[in-house]
């Protein structure tokens, strides 16, 4: 499992939450526990030349009659790595023994509160110190031995043979999850503050031990915060989650991501500017998005100097002048990175302001960045500037104020989502057993998109569609950068081009010369302005893209140099495509004249969101595919449209409108699938292709 294809899917009968999934150790079975307190136990089974997850058994746990549902609210869930039987921890501090084979509980196996408290000190010996089981732990090298963790600290290590308490831990703060150490020698304890303890297993020492190496701080988060589990790693493991997905096309060793999130990076850009306290401090949030941080793969650990470079893209033009926060000092000397990303080179924009798009260029080690205020062209080679480009229009003040209020306000509204949901998460699981968990998480859920909404500062998504005026504000807010080998100078000879597309729907075109490899490090890459096209409509541009003389989209350099991809027609003309929010239009190359276009329907309010290119490979024969470009609106619907003519082949209705988020997380693969959030933790899957369809098509033998 974990190769890209590799997957199971199973549907409960039942319209209610996973709130559990546990593996059954070596026995291709799985349980699932739902917030109705049902249990259900799953097996990969072989159906119609695939195998896919059925159901085997399902049972709700019930206590005596006239006992509170809190008797056998499930909380934890252990399955024995004897494959015989499961232990349910509950809300009363009860922990029930379900055998597997029948899925029934056995009833003289209980593990009582009343068993556990007459062995515990007389501090602990109340009854409420046995309320609700957060943790259940199977000792790693003695099945006969579990940990059980108490919600309001207590935690107890039992012989399941001698039915006996044979060490006890006495926490002080509420309890959210235990972990051993996989010799078993100590176990760590994890605390809703946010704090965490590492507690040695010895019949001398009952006090936690200082963690001095699994993260760098005694607690994660100021405040209350559900200490996310973990394993014991390195702390970027721990701190650097992303939602990212594998663009199926440039081979095992050069694997290329899509990435969603930045927080990867921003472990990375801590390093680089020596913030200490990265995690819980203002400089987190300045750290990545006003950057630009070029990064290798490299197997070992290693310590480099960070080099730096900075682009002023107002260039001392007179009557601008940034309002908004200062740049960051980076450090000086070498900086220790593990093996994995590592930062080479930073390049600063001036002013600051958030990096608003990126194109890379792998084989002529070339990256582009743009921001609200110009864009710039950067050799990470020979580590050299080699142009900025100012875009602003003089009435672009708002430009000019800096945004970083704005993402304060932003990401405030979204912290405070996060909390409502997890406290209604641990309020719901604990206190009311589950029940109006559902609708908490839906209303927290759709206060999550309305803050979204009211904060996001994409002023286009509100504008009506109608010719715009240059004096709108963010029009030299820079939306899409494009590398292109293209005929772009005259129709006989094609050379290395860079793209850029405004908000204020203007693109740019400058030809680069990119020296040979034998003189790459002694002659630098140089830059001149060829086209400056301006849309009539004045629409913000969302993408660029050359189509070569077959009509076909240009390959990505890295595909063509380890053959995944054919090489592109440099023999017929080539042809310029734009895409705006509101139509596309086909322009000649090297002359950029019109040639034809196709609108978005005026009427809905309809405004193109995300547009990329994607390959359909027939279900009936591998000979035949072609390249369309799936387009996603503002409305949530996706459009296929034809390359070149601009046909509309078919819409789907997918994301609901009113869905901001969802919308705005929308990610496409280059085979026609897609993926986007629905809610702030889980994201819907869907595909556009008749070949490469969602449903799982696997076989565990």
């Amino acid at each position: 499992y974990g190769a890209p294809g590799v997957e199971f899917m199973g549907l409960h009968e039942e319209n209610n939450t996973v709130m559990q999934i546990h593996f059954i150790p070596d026995q291709c079975q799985l349980v699932t526990l739902l917030d109705d307190n049902s249990l259900h136990l799953w097996s990969l089974k072989q159906h119609s030349g695939a195998s896919e997850l059925q159901e085997e058994h399902r049972f709700t746990l019930k206590g005596p009659p006239g006992s509170p549902p809190s008797a056998t609210q499930i909380t934890a869930v252990l399955p024995h790595s004897s494959r015989e039987v499961l232990y349910l921890g509950t809300e009363s501090g009860n922990i029930f023994v379900v055998e597997l084979l029948s899925f029934r509980v056995l009833e003289d196996r209980t593990i009582t509160s009343e068993a556990v408290l007459q062995r515990v000190s007389d501090d602990y010996s109340n009854r409420r110190s046995c309320e609700l089981v957060e943790a259940l732990r199977e000792h790693p090298k003695n099945p006969d031995q579990i940990l059980i963790g108490y919600s309001r600290g207590l935690i107890v290590l039992w012989d399941l043979q001698n039915n006996k308490v044979t060490h006890h831990f006495l926490g002080s703060q509420q309890l959210e999850n235990l972990y051993w150490q996989r010799d078993g020698s100590k176990f760590i304890s994890c605390h809703y503050d946010g704090s965490y303890a590492q507690w040695p297993v010895s019949s001398e020492n009952r006090q936690p031990e200082p963690l001095e190496n699994l993260v760098p701080y005694g607690q994660l988060a100021s405040g209350p915060s559900s200490v996310p589990g973990f394993s014991p790693l390195l702390s970027h493991h721990l701190l650097a989650p992303c939602l990212q997905h594998p663009t199926e096309t440039v081979g095992e060793d050069h694997q290329c991501w899509e990435q969603t999130e930045h927080s990867l990076l921003q472990y990375a850009a801590a390093r680089a500017y020596g913030v200490a306290d990265c995690w819980h401090s203002e400089s987190c949030s300045k750290v990545c998005p006003f950057q630009v941080l070029v990064m290798e793969l490299n197997d070992e650990d290693a310590e480099h100097v960070v080099d730096h470079a900075e682009a002023d893209l107002l260039q001392d033009q007179e009557g601008y002048r940034w309002k908004g926060h200062e740049k960051l000092k980076t450090r000086d000397g070498p900086v220790r990175f593990e093996a994995g990303f590592q930062p080479f080179v930073l390049v600063q924009c001036q002013p600051p302001a958030v990096v608003t798009s990126l194109a890379l260029h792998s084989e002529w080690k070339l990256v582009a960045f743009g921001t609200s205020h110009g864009f710039g062209l950067f050799d990470h080679q020979q580590k050299r500037l080699v142009f900025v480009k100012c875009t602003l229009h003089p009435s672009d003040q708002l430009a000019l104020e800096g945004p970083l209020s704005r993402v304060k306000s932003l990401k405030k509204s979204l912290r405070q989502s996060f909390r409502r949901i997890r406290r209604s998460r641990v309020s719901s699981r604990k206190r009311r057993g589950g029940s109006g968990s559902a609708s908490e998480v839906q209303e927290a859920n759709a206060k999550f998109d309305q803050d979204a909404l009211q904060e996001m500062e994409l002023a286009p998504v509100q504008r009506k569609i109608e010719a715009r005026s240059a004096e709108d504000s963010f029009t030299g807010f820079v939306r899409t950068l494009y590398f292109a080998d293209t005929f772009l100078r005259d129709s006989s000879r094609h050379s290395p081009s860079l793209w850029a597309g405004t908000n204020g729907g203007t693109v740019y075109a400058f030809c680069l010369r990119v020296p040979p490899a034998e003189r790459r490090m002694d002659e630098p890459v140089r830059a001149e302005q060829a086209k400056e096209i301006q849309l009539m409509h004045r629409a913000p541009v969302v993408g660029i893209l050359v189509l070569d003389g077959h009509s076909i989209p240009l390959p990505e350099p890295l595909e063509v140099a380890h053959d995944l991809s054919k090489s592109p027609d440099m023999q017929g003309s080539h042809q310029l495509l734009v895409v705006s929010e509101e139509q596309f239009k086909v322009f000649t190359l090297p002359k950029v004249s019109s040639k034809l276009k196709l609108k978005l329907t005026a009427l809905e309010g309809c405004r193109v969101r995300k547009v990329t290119v994607a390959n359909f490979g027939s279900c009936k024969t591998d000979d035949y595919s072609e390249n369309d470009l799936a387009v996603l609106t503002n409305l949530g619907d996706i459009q296929i449209i034809s390359l070149p003519f601009l046909k509309l082949q078919i819409r789907y209705p997918c994301i609901r409108k009113e869905d901001v988020s969802g919308i705005a997380s929308c990610v496409f693969t280059k085979y026609g699938q897609g993926f986007y959030l629905i809610s702030p933790s889980e994201f819907e899957r869907f595909s556009l292709s008749t070949k490469w369809i969602v449903e799982p098509r696997c076989i565990v033998d």
